[in-house]
């Protein structure tokens, strides 16, 4: 077993406040933003808060990856702290023995968001992930907040 860690940053002129409203109505927000990526997101157990899982089926563009099932283990509304844990699907079981995603976004100075995306592995063989899969699994949840944040530019008023 294998241990690692891979992170992104992404910044947006978009508030923290309005980008963490959005993000918190993923379940309906993106499979309406990026259908070919993501068809349906499902709440499975749960109120949509901590402890939470939800199934995201992918769309024809990743229908190859099937779905992934996701438990929220935090959610921090004052530090806008998200951080979910895959509990099926996308190499759980076969190629990952655990994997959970952070998404952490902080005020910049110009008024936008500074979002860093972690990602925390254990791997089931005695290798790491390679750059691209690691690329590959948190570029998901990036994505994902790309299409968030050009649905608010677009829509000013949207989660205000």
């Amino acid at each position: 077993m294998v241990a690692g860690s891979y992170s992104q940053v992404f910044v947006s002129p978009v508030s923290p406040d309005r980008l963490w409203k959005a993000s918190k109505d993923t379940r309906n927000l993106i499979p309406k933003l990026i259908p070919n990526q993501v068809a349906s997101i499902v709440l499975l157990e749960g109120d949509g808060g901590v402890g939470s899982v939800t199934q995201f089926n992918f769309g024809e563009g990743l229908k190859d990856l099937g779905y992934v099932k996701n438990r929220i283990v935090a959610m921090d509304d004052e530090n806008y702290v998200f951080k979910s844990s895959l509990v099926e699907g996308r190499g759980i079981g076969t190629k990952l023995k655990s994997c959970t995603i952070e998404r952490k976004m902080e005020a910049t100075s110009e008024g936008g968001t500074k979002t860093t995306l972690k990602m925390d592995y254990d791997t089931l063989g005695n290798y790491p992930l390679s750059q691209e899969e690691a690329e590959n699994i948190v570029g998901g949840v990036l994505g994902q907040t790309k299409a968030i944040e050009g649905h608010l530019q677009a829509n000013p008023d949207a989660y205000a």
